[in-house]
């Protein structure tokens, strides 16, 4: 039981149920006064969190928690403690509300909705201009803006020639993440470093137009996007979290670690791993989007 002294009252114990279930009320409140559902998931939210502090299940970890070399860390890194939290202690609501805060913030489902709208199939085909250039549109929209619109011939080009070099190589598109073997893994971190130091685009500088790199963020996203099943995007704050700078052996390793915790995520809650994503009431995202959702708004936004 866990004490608490109420107003007026002498010392009152709270179990952790009770404390959640008046989470829950409190929640309710602020959605009926009218607070917005990013409001509401940071203040639910970080409530939360001091009550799994407060039982025990959860302890603070620092930014400096990690070692920024690839490789077995001298300490957990601050991305693999988010994965352990995800894999270990969270339950099912907490899970889910996350994961709604990612939804109700980022408007990625809507955009994702556009690019499917716009192609010729349920995924891209990069064999396909009209479906590259949508691919190309979208990854603009989600911040990779040095893909200028000038050079989407070009950017369009290299998307369709590291295709046709990778596209036979990589994992079918039912194949889950966590079917993925040693030997994918390792293809494809090739793939995707092949893809992310292509260079894409230019830039102008005083001095004439220089090569920009596709990068590490459109690559994940590019990957993810074409075998959604697979792969997971990843973003800067997610890289440092982990204490990677990118490239295609810590993109491996990522796939790896979000492999492992979906297994144990699936087992700890008697759930194949397939069905996570209807459980946590996202039954559009893939098992790998939900680890993206989730260190999204754990990582990137700090919630």
């Amino acid at each position: 039981m866990i004490s608490a002294e109420l107003p007026g009252d002498s010392e009152t114990k709270w179990s952790e149920r009770e404390l959640t279930s008046r989470l829950r009320d409190y929640e309710k409140e602020l959605r009926a006064a009218g607070l917005s559902d990013n409001t509401v998931t940071t203040y639910v939210g970080r409530a939360e969190t001091f009550v799994r502090w407060l039982t025990g299940r959860y302890s603070p970890v620092g930014p400096n928690a990690g070692s920024a070399a690839l490789g077995a860390p001298k300490h957990v890194s601050v991305g693999q403690g988010l994965l352990d939290e995800l894999a270990h202690t969270l339950d099912v609501d907490e899970i889910s509300r996350y994961l709604a805060g990612y939804a109700a913030v980022t408007g990625y489902d809507s955009s994702l909705n556009r690019l499917h709208g716009a192609i010729s199939g349920e995924v891209p085909d990069l064999d396909v201009t009209a479906d590259r250039v949508a691919v190309i549109e979208w990854l603009r929209g989600w911040g990779c803006r040095h893909l200028r619109k000038t050079d989407t011939t070009r950017t369009s080009d290299v998307l369709g020639c590291w295709w046709q070099k990778w596209n036979t190589a990589l994992p079918a598109p039912s194949v889950l993440i966590t079917d993925l073997s040693e030997t994918d893994l390792t293809t494809s971190a090739r793939a995707y470093e092949s893809l992310r130091s292509a260079p894409a685009a230019g830039r102008s500088l005083g001095s004439g137009e220089v090569d920009v790199l596709f990068g590490d963020t459109a690559a994940a996203k590019t990957m993810f996007v074409v075998k959604p099943q697979a792969f997971l995007p990843w973003d800067e704050p997610i890289r440092v979290a982990f204490g990677w700078t990118g490239g295609g052996a810590a993109y491996a390793d990522y796939l790896r670690r979000s492999s492992h915790t979906l297994v144990s995520l699936g087992s700890r809650l008697n759930v194949p791993v397939a069905q996570l994503p209807t459980l946590f009431s996202r039954p559009a995202s893939t098992p790998a989007k939900i680890i993206d959702e989730y260190l999204w708004v754990k990582a990137t936004r700090g919630l």
